[in-house]
């Protein structure tokens, strides 16, 4: 309509009322005092007797700021109730996730939907499998399978985002949306997102200490296990590299000296064999690190030869190893957890320090003893090393904190064991069920000899002792 008035297209605008017209009282003056008035608009609301030809009604103002009031009212009353549905676990958005229905007989329940959700379990194990969201995304639309909107449209119901021209089209943000969405735990997830006003629509994304969580509350549809698996891999990012490899081992292997990712590297036309990792700080700056240059059929062998192991070890003594993992674990978390309450007094130490020093250089300063310009240099010190004491402090407090809540889940490693009892091949998907993390040291050549060590960190049960595999292999054999 606007548009219209601008291109001299309209006349007359008349409306009921006031409100009508809009209840943004700033927006509604500027179209009928400025607006209206440069294009000759005959300006008449029916209801409030207000006519432009007949000159300015002075309580007009007061009757759109009143109109605004109610609309503000309107809002936070609709919010006081989304949140209390919100909080006693009812799901407050308009429609369900894509893999979900609403229940006809019930509206506040979700659904399985079979066919979406066949998609969406293919995404996460798509993603297992080391591909990422915009591969992903690619298939599924070579594929010709709907895309979550024209889906639900195909089934009748209303979406509020715009209808795409190729139905078939996915793209990378919708694909990495399902991945990230806890819902499909068969938990509702509530307040992700909040507005700044009524005024303004657009979505800002909480900090998930904020979200209210309630489990169990419908259907899952993915698993735990795979769901973090995901979300590790999520975390790392991995791209395919130029030549489109997508590295099995990417954002699995780290720096045993600069706790760097090791990054792949290959050449064109260059045999398999000879594909490798490298400290990606050694490769920004050759001065920071060191190469710890590893072949990737290395890497791969050694998992492999030590999956095995592990699980042919499991499969047989599985009384003894639930007992030394959750010894081996309760041992390595006192370590660690003894050497950061260690630091953590540390810095509460010299935190009391600093504050004796920056009390003494003060009185000095006030004495005379100590200039203006040297104490202002020794307390900008002195507040900036606290600044980061402090900073320090905090991460150590919530690591100890966390450190001291985890335990070791022996079942969920079990479970995964007991999935691959004869393990002939190494996949992504294997790889990631197992695997949080290898972290690859630089070799030592003193014995004329090439030795490198690497450690494999376990889901689940973190570090494995294969010194108990080696006795148990002798005395098999």
């Amino acid at each position: 309509m606007i548009a219209d008035v601008e291109s001299g297209k309209i006349k007359r605008i008349i409306v009921k009322d006031m409100s009508r017209l809009g209840r943004d009282y700033l927006q509604v003056g500027m179209y009928t005092e400025i607006i209206f008035p440069d294009h000759d608009i005959h300006f008449i609301a029916v209801n409030d007797g207000v006519d432009s030809t007949q000159g300015d009604n002075e309580f007009t103002p007061f009757r759109n700021i009143i109109n605004e009031w109610y609309a503000k009212d309107t809002s936070k009353k609709i919010r006081a109730v989304k949140k209390a549905k919100g909080m006693a676990g009812e799901h407050i958005g308009s429609h369900a996730p894509y893999g979900y229905r609403k229940n006809p007989d019930n509206l506040k329940e979700w659904l399985v939907d079979d066919e979406a959700a066949a998609i969406v379990r293919e995404i996460f194990s798509l993603c297992v499998e080391g591909y990422g969201p915009t591969q992903i995304a690619n298939l599924l639309t070579d594929r010709k399978v709907l895309c979550p909107t024209m889906y639900a449209v195909s089934k009748g119901l209303k979406q509020p985002s715009v209808i795409p021209e190729v139905p078939y089209q996915w793209n990378a943000t919708v694909v990495a949306h399902i991945l990230d969405r806890m819902e499909y735990l068969g938990h509702t997830v509530n307040f992700k997102t909040h507005v700044k006003s009524y005024k303004v629509k657009k979505k800002i994304d909480n900090d998930p200490s904020q979200w209210k969580i309630f489990r169990d509350t419908h259907e899952a549809i993915i698993d735990q296990e795979t769901f973090d698996i995901v979300q590790k891999i999520r975390q790392g990012k991995k791209r395919p590299t130029k030549m489109g490899a997508m590295p099995m081992f990417s954002g699995l292997l780290f720096c045993a000296d600069c706790g760097s990712k090791m990054s792949f590297h290959r050449k064109v036309d260059e045999p398999a064999e000879k594909h490798s990792y490298v400290c990606s700080n050694y490769r920004r700056n050759t001065n920071a690190c060191t190469m710890h240059y590893i072949r990737n059929v290395v890497v791969e062998q050694i998992v492999l030869d030590n999956l095995r192991e592990v699980i042919g070890y499991v499969s047989q003594y599985e009384d003894e190893f639930i007992r030394m993992v959750m010894d081996t674990d309760v041992r390595q978390r006192n370590k660690e957890l003894a050497k950061q309450r260690k630091r953590l007094s540390e810095i509460q130490t010299r935190m009391k320090e600093l504050d004796n020093l920056f009390q003494r250089i003060y009185e000095d300063n006030i004495s005379g003893k100590l200039s203006d310009d040297r104490f202002m240099k020794l307390s900008k010190g002195y507040d900036t090393e606290q600044a980061d004491l402090q900073e320090e402090q905090t991460q150590l407090q919530k690591n100890i904190q966390q450190e001291e809540k985890q335990t070791v889940n022996v079942e969920r490693f079990l479970a995964v064991v007991k999935k691959y009892t004869d393990l002939t091949q190494l996949t992504p998907e294997i790889l990631h069920e197992f695997i949080d993390k290898i972290i690859v040291h630089a070799p030592d050549k003193s014995s004329g000899r090439r030795l490198q060590e690497i450690e494999i960190i376990y889901n689940h049960i973190g570090v494995f002792d294969h010194s108990k595999v080696t006795l148990w292999k002798g005395k098999a054999v």
